[in-house]
């Protein structure tokens, strides 16, 4: 069980014993050193002691919980509209794991990739790889971001990509995921459990939108909605469902081709799942769900480096486990695709892109989105 899982074991409540006990209850007292912290931050940027408005619109994609919400695929559906309605939005991001992020650094010039994914980060480079005309930078100074995006490349609008907790770049629209199969975190703030801040801060929230909302029964998924109509009675919540876009080689992903329905070349694929994302479970989920049989599955930390020696144990899992196939997720593509010795094993690897679909609120969410377009030209 590598840290991350054994973390998350942790403050579930899964793991027992005196010593998970004495465990939690640590990371109890720093939990409330650590929200104690967060509520003071917030109380200035309440005051808008600090908060400096762009030149443009900007709309922020965020979530309350640390982990996979749905970020990705969100912005991406976000910026493909507005890239329909002849808009010129750039994506502005911290840029995590990236070699250098002290400064802001232009990922995607209107669509065109200028950086390796080693400089900008895997969500970065793979957000400049599936956009058209969408520019992306990078910087943990978003307004420093935002003034290169507006001044150089020409953006008429921003999304603030994770930009929940980061404040001081206001926002003409604060847009928080919650997933649905791990909506609040555990229960308590992080490092107790994965609140990054407490749930009092979704008062903030314009928009509500609920992920994954197909992995948990319904009843569940009504608890939910009511605990956060008592947490944000002024936010609207919409629901959506991760969806596949297809299935894809690797080698088919990396020339940017489209996805096709199933996957090629393989009648009976029996998968060994490989994934470094925050929510392993989900990618499974979407795997079984498109009707694909999964014998076994690798599950890295979350923004997993990979190396030639998880390749090796790739092929070893798959060998031992019957497999035929491996499959993992655009975000783990990425960084596969930079080791050679992905590209000379002897067994296919396909890729699944992942899009949002919506189930409930589709239309009132683009009339958000399309409001604070508007702003562009007044």
């Amino acid at each position: 069980m590598n840290g991350e899982r054994l973390f998350k074991h942790i403050v579930s409540g899964k793991a027992k014993g005196p010593l998970a006990s004495v465990a939690r209850t640590g990371l109890g007292v720093l939990s409330v050193a650590y929200a104690q912290g967060v509520q003071q931050r917030n109380k200035k940027f309440d005051r808008a002691d600090g908060v400096i408005r762009a030149a443009v619109p900007v709309i922020s994609v965020g979530n309350i919980t640390a982990g996979g919400t749905g970020k990705t695929p969100m912005v991406r559906y976000i910026c493909q509209y507005l890239e329909s309605a002849n808009y010129a939005p750039a994506i502005l991001s911290r840029g995590y794991r990236a070699k250098d992020n002290e400064e802001a650094i232009v990922v995607s010039r209107r669509g065109r990739l200028e950086v390796t994914p080693a400089v900008s980060g895997d969500e970065a480079w793979l957000l400049g790889k599936g956009l058209g005309h969408t520019s992306v930078v990078i910087g943990r100074k978003r307004v420093k971001s935002a003034q290169l995006a507006t001044a150089t490349l020409g953006s008429d609008i921003l999304v603030l990509d994770d930009g929940f907790q980061h404040r001081q770049l206001g926002r003409d629209l604060d847009i928080v995921l919650i997933d649905a199969a791990n909506p609040f975190g555990y229960g308590h703030v992080l490092p107790r459990g994965l609140l990054r801040e407490p749930l009092t801060g979704l008062q903030r929230a314009d928009v509500i939108v609920l992920t994954k909302t197909d992995q948990v029964p319904n009843d569940i998924l009504f608890g939910i909605k009511q605990q956060l109509l008592k947490c944000a009675p002024q936010a609207p919540i919409m629901t959506t469902v991760h969806q596949s876009l297809g299935i894809q080689t690797l080698a088919s992903w990396e020339r940017n081709e489209a996805p096709q329905a199933a996957p090629v070349g393989l009648e009976q694929p029996n998968f060994l799942t490989v994934s470094g994302i925050g929510q392993p479970d989900s990618f499974r989920h979407t795997v079984t769900s498109l009707g694909y049989t999964v014998c076994h599955s690798l599950d890295f930390g979350d923004h997993h480096e990979y190396t030639t020696d998880d390749v090796v144990r790739m092929w070893s899992e798959a060998f031992a486990k019957g497999a035929n196939a491996i499959v993992t997720t655009e975000k783990d593509a990425v960084k596969l695709s930079q080791l050679q010795a992905v590209h000379d094993l002897k067994i296919p690897v396909f890729v699944i892109p992942i899009g949002i679909a919506f189930t409930e609120g589709e239309e009132q969410f683009k009339t958000y989105i399309s409001e604070v377009g508007k702003k562009v030209t007044l």
